[in-house]
């Protein structure tokens, strides 16, 4: 354990204190548009539709935050480590490699915590966002536990090591926040779109945050979807791992 706390501490130097990337992209970004959309493009909007526009598009700003660091970040760092040869260190290392990726888990969880969080206190403070401490916890939790499989489909994202590729496959970030509704209503898309989205794991969080901060019950089709989201990428992680070096989604 003393080993595994060490490295993630050191992990997240490197990733976190170090990255200004993170604090310009995966932070300042979200908070950016949302303040764009709550106080300059809404203007004109009746006063308690502003009201829930403002909570409504504090949870998608959130979920947004999330998924530029669990799959953006996630899928760049890997590269990096690969690149610069880090992840031969840990190859010969005596610490299992699971240990490796399990601290990154950590870190990049955190970093989530720190967006979720500080666009809670943007949305308080700023916006006068009514989000008791009690629901902020839960939501808290709800987008940590959330974004877990938006992580792993970063790291298979990783697993291709060509920057193109991984470059490319990143792009896919922008097209799934459309979609899945966090930066306009679900409604305004065509119904074949409507559906794809709401398959998406983006769309099972930001639906569970609403439904925390607005008291209503969590539909348990939006549970369904990120736990089989999981278990699914859990599956390929494992498949993939396991296959040879020469099989490895690479095309270097």
């Amino acid at each position: 354990m003393p080993s595994f706390i060490y490295q993630t501490k050191m992990n997240f130097v490197r990733i976190v204190l170090r990255n200004k990337k993170f604090f310009i992209f995966d932070l300042a970004l979200p908070v950016i548009f949302y303040l764009l959309y709550t106080k300059i493009l809404s203007s004109g909007m009746p006063a308690n539709q502003m009201a829930a526009w403002k909570v409504d598009y504090l949870v998608s700003m959130m979920v947004f935050s999330c998924l530029l660091g669990s799959i953006i970040t996630v899928s760049n760092t890997l590269l990096e480590d690969h690149t610069s040869e880090f992840d031969l260190l840990v190859d010969i290392s005596p610490l299992p490699k699971i240990h490796y990726y399990a601290s990154l888990v950590v870190v990049f969880l955190t970093l989530n915590l720190i967006s979720v969080v500080t666009l809670s206190l943007v949305g308080i403070y700023v916006n006068n966002v009514n989000l008791p401490i009690a629901k902020l916890i839960l939501v808290v939790i709800s987008s940590l536990l959330g974004t877990l499989p938006l992580i792993i489909i970063g790291i298979l994202i990783s697993k291709f090591k060509n920057p193109s590729t991984i470059n490319l496959l990143n792009g896919m970030a922008f097209p799934v926040a459309m979609i899945s509704g966090l930066w306009w209503p679900l409604s305004t898309l065509p119904s074949w779109l409507q559906t794809v989205g709401k398959m998406l794991p983006t769309y099972a969080i930001s639906e569970i945050n609403k439904s925390i901060i607005q008291n209503q019950t969590i539909q348990l089709s939006n549970i369904f979807n990120l736990v089989s989201w999981l278990f699914i990428l859990i599956i390929i992680t494992l498949a993939t791992t396991k296959l040879p070096q020469h099989g490895e989604l690479q095309s270097e």
